[in-house]
């Protein structure tokens, strides 16, 4: 009996305690339990959210990669001002414009694609999702629905699988800066660059601190000279329209 007794009293004690609730320091001290979890987890979070932004941007790559192939084989090369006035003498208007969005808004007056948001990448600056309006040439790739850099020679001359090194990168992102010296942002791929090369694949590289994609040996993927995929061909990254 005495020790059904205690056996109750102890389940009382319990019960008042539940009762009770947490006093005010039990409270602070749940509070900072999750804020230091919290504090953990959210590098990993943030860690593998860049990593699936950025296997957003080598599948679309992909896929815009395909369209410049059916587009360099109906036209000689991937989009110039020379393969626009092929459109436009067999009655296609294109944009107007050098930079990228004009460039690769070939690829969708002559057919090649029909979808703007594959060039949309949500980690770049400035950048938003396609409305695939495209029935006139200025709202083809308009402001801002562009956020590839698209490489061709300096004097202007577009690349093609059939003259560039399998090596040589035609599309780059995230660009922070274009020209002859590109720079990229780092933080939206975990310090890393996507480029789609001239032999239909997608590689990537690490961004460099002063914004270059460093290859091996110290060289970086836009330095020119001998055993580099440029030689003494001057490349220049025609940056999107945002960017510019």
């Amino acid at each position: 009996m005495r020790d059904l007794s205690n056996h109750k009293k102890i389940m009382n004690m319990l019960k008042k305690q539940m009762r009770r609730g947490f006093t005010l320091v039990e409270l602070l001290v749940v509070i900072a339990i999750i804020a230091v979890l919290a504090g953990l987890a959210t590098p990993a979070i943030l860690k593998a959210k860049k990593n699936a932004d950025k296997a957003q941007a080598i599948n679309n790559a992909r896929q815009i990669g395909i369209a410049l192939g059916e587009f360099e084989s109906d036209y000689g090369s991937y989009p110039s001002d020379d393969t626009r006035e092929q459109l436009e003498d067999i009655d296609i208007e294109s944009p107007a414009g050098e930079d990228s969005n004009a460039m690769l808004g070939q690829l969708i007056s002559s057919g090649k694609l029909d979808n703007e948001e594959i060039f949309f990448l949500k980690a770049v600056r400035g950048s938003r999702k396609g409305d695939n309006i495209t029935s006139s040439p200025d709202e083809i790739l308009a402001k801002g629905e562009n956020s590839w850099g698209y490489v061709m020679l300096a004097d202007g001359e577009a690349l093609s699988s059939s003259t560039a090194s399998s090596l040589t990168p035609v599309l780059v992102a995230p660009l922070k800066e274009g020209g002859t010296e590109p720079a990229f942002e780092g933080k939206p791929y975990n310090d890393k660059m996507v480029y789609f090369k001239a032999d239909g694949s997608v590689s990537e590289l690490p961004v460099k601190k002063d914004g270059s994609a460093a290859l091996k040996g110290g060289r970086t993927l836009f330095d020119i000279g001998e055993d580099t995929v440029w030689e003494d061909d001057q490349p220049e990254v025609r940056a999107p329209t945002q960017l510019n």
